[in-house]
């Protein structure tokens, strides 16, 4: 439960990174919201797939 719980925190984060780099795309400073947007996911991915 706790594993499921941790892989769907990490799910939670890399959504929202991925929510910030599409809403960036349209915004006045797209590249800018893009790099800002790959850190959550990062974070996310990271969190889920890297070492226990």
């Amino acid at each position: 439960m706790d594993k499921a719980l941790a892989y769907a925190i990490s799910a939670i984060i890399v959504g929202f990174g991925v929510w910030i780099f599409v809403m960036g795309l349209g915004s006045s400073s797209p590249s800018l919201w893009s790099i800002v947007g790959l850190v959550p996911v990062a974070i996310g991915l990271t969190s889920a797939f890297g070492p226990s």
